[in-house]
């Protein structure tokens, strides 16, 4: 390598934190981090490293000019400045996995990977922010994707609340905490003395700085006014959305003409989407037999086609097609009730609830689920008759037999209220989660992970959480029992081979194609699965499980947004894979072509699937799999 070392001269650690790659860094890290590197000069063709090298064993932070990334397959990726170059090989411990090319003259940081896990352990964010390196790059091909149409293609001047309710600089941190609860609002503008824009702060700010850090109340409210995000009336929601995520802001001030306009919350998007999205539901609440029923489902890819146009990320889009189906099932149920009644079977002898397990538990239906469904039965008033029995025995049958009609497959391993296994009452339940907790085996752990992700479908939600209280109490009571749970996991790998590279097979039907759910987005809830349930929580949407990892303290913010985003991505193609099928008339699969994706896709995935990786190894070594 030909670069030439110069006197250090470290560039302006404030400058740097304002980059977009850094920007979620802890200041004193990047402090750190910068001021104990080797600052080098490198020119055009010069080689920072090779694709599976194992030397120089160093993080290079391109400061000044650019750099190629050519990998395996030859595609080129262009880095400018600010940006981190061998951050990947870094975080995974393995050797380079592209050659770095410098195009540009370039001034580097040259950072040791031992000197950072000597770093990391005296900052602790330092790691998880180099991972959130990682996170904005798997994005930035969302960003790149069609921008999304509906609700979130709405400017924001539609959905923000106006005017901007502000306070002066001056002011005290009392008197504005008491005007914002007169006001009822969370935030407020923070204004100078010419009527300029300081920026913002809410609620939280103000209580973090009285009692967490010593401010006196009587404070001016401009020393602690955070520096404003903003976009203009025109910004799309969908944007302003993107930017909320990615730089953690709850609020977007909107701007107009160098003048605060107003204010753009999360309420205010989700109040948007939640107005276009009640439509398709009415329908479905208001079918009037299995017929109108069975319609609607066969409408489902102009479903999906809407929610996925209208949501910047794929799992709101699930969420909305999970709701849909849920609205179809449980029309179902109220026909099916009706109609039992009419044959004279007489209403439910006792209360009950039917529950669905997997992607409909999970909230991440697609296209056609099929059914996985169980039924918790009531213990009181007492054991249950025959007569009873018989009544759960033909409302199952109907049910399972009247979401057939809809649309709904027969599930292939009989996961169904109909079958005996998955029709009983709560105590029943809860012995058998008992049994697998004290005696587990990959038999009773299989059952578990097929079982755990179980939801209220239509019926008394007590009894649901009944269950789970008896579960989470159970379960995180028998490490055995979560390691098995584990290790049930361990069947799935995500498709790296060399060099942490893409692998597919080389014959066959599935040659050069990757299964995205069962190589990946399965491997991501399986792990969200067990690191809830092993942390006492209730949560079965696989993105909540992982935010709620976070507040539980078990996954950093960084590391699970990394995962949120891999898991983002991995949901965007297969969406866009099976409404592309969908709309073709053709089978649909869950198996994508490497060789047909864009090479921004392709690069995109293999982080994603090191992610997966990472995720998968570390749900492993916290449960001793």
């Amino acid at each position: 390598m030909a670069e030439r070392a110069i006197e250090p001269t470290p560039p302006d650690i404030h400058e740097l934190a304002r980059s977009r790659p850094l920007h979620h860094m802890d200041p004193a890290a990047l402090s750190t981090l910068i001021q104990g590197a080797e600052i080098r000069r490198a020119e055009p063709g010069d080689t920072l490293f090779r694709l599976g090298d194992t030397d120089p064993k160093a993080l290079f932070v391109l400061l000044e000019g650019a750099a190629d990334l050519v990998y395996p397959s030859g595609e080129t990726a262009l880095r400018e400045a600010i940006c981190l170059l061998g951050i990947s090989s870094y975080l995974d411990n393995q050797p380079y996995s592209a050659t770095a090319v410098v195009t540009r003259p370039a001034q580097l940081a040259v950072v040791p990977f031992e000197r950072i896990h000597t770093l990391s352990a005296k900052h602790p964010g330092l790691h998880d922010a180099l991972e959130q390196v990682i996170t904005q790059r798997i994005r930035a091909r969302s960003y790149a994707n069609q921008a999304p149409t509906g609700a979130l293609a709405r400017p924001a001047r539609t959905a923000m609340n106006s005017p901007l309710a502000t306070c002066r600089g001056s002011d005290t941190l009392m008197a504005v905490h008491s005007e914002m609860q007169a006001r009822c609002i969370g935030s407020m503008g923070v204004m100078d003395d010419q009527g300029g824009l300081l920026g913002l702060v809410t609620a939280p700010d103000m209580a973090h700085a009285v009692l967490g850090t010593g401010y006196p109340p009587s404070a001016p409210v401009s020393s602690i006014t955070r520096p404003t995000i903003p976009i203009t009336p025109d910004t799309p929601l969908w944007r302003a959305e993107a930017l909320q995520s990615e730089l953690r802001q709850k609020y977007l001030v909107v701007m107009d003409e160098g003048k605060p306009a107003g204010m753009l919350s999360q309420t205010n998007i989700l109040r948007a989407l939640l107005m276009q999205e009640s439509t398709a539901l009415e329908l479905a609440w208001n079918a009037a037999n299995l017929k109108q029923l069975q319609r609607l489902y066969r409408d489902i890819g102009k479903v999906v086609r809407d929610a996925f146009e209208s949501h910047r990320d794929a799992s709101q889009a699930a969420w909305v097609i999970s709701e849909f189906h849920l609205a179809l099932q449980r029309r179902c149920i109220d026909l099916t009730l009706e109609e039992i009644q009419r044959e004279g079977h007489g209403t439910a002898p006792r209360a009950y609830a039917l529950v669905i397990m997997g992607s409909g538990g999970r909230r991440e239906m697609l296209f056609e689920p099929d059914q996985d469904n169980g039924i918790i039965i009531d213990d009181a008033p007492g054991p249950l008759s025959d007569e009873e029995k018989q009544w759960f025995q033909t409302f199952c049958d109907r049910v399972n037999v009247n979401l057939g009609e809809v649309g709904y497959a027969i599930c292939p391993g009989e996961i169904m209220a109909r079958n005996p296994a998955y029709q009983k009452t709560l105590s029943e339940w809860q012995a058998s989660f008992s049994r697998a907790a004290q005696y587990p085996g990959s038999k009773a752990a299989r059952w578990c992970n097929i079982v755990l992700d179980f939801e209220l479908l239509y019926g008394e939600d007590r009894l649901v959480d009944a269950l789970w209280r008896h579960v989470l109490e159970a379960l995180p009571a028998h490490p055995r029992a979560l390691r098995a749970l584990a290790m049930d996991d361990a069947e799935g790998r995500p498709p790296l081979g060399l060099f942490n590279r893409l692998v597919t097979p080389d014959r066959g039907p599935n040659r050069g194609k990757i299964d995205i759910k069962r190589q990946g987005l399965r491997i991501i809830a399986n792990c969200a699965r067990v690191h809830a349930v092993g942390s006492g929580i209730q949560e079965t949407n696989t993105r909540g499980r992982v935010q709620a990892l976070v507040r539980q303290g078990v996954l950093s913010p960084d590391a699970a947004e990394s995962v949120i985003a891999a898991h983002e991505d991995l949901l965007d193609l297969l969406l866009a894979h099976q409404l592309s099928q969908c709309e073709a008339g053709t089978p649909l699969d869950k198996e994508v072509a490497v060789d047909d994706l864009h090479p921004l896709a392709r690069r995109s995935l293999t982080l994603t699937m090191r992610v997966v990786k990472r995720f998968q190894e570390n749900m492993h070594a916290r449960f001793g799999a």
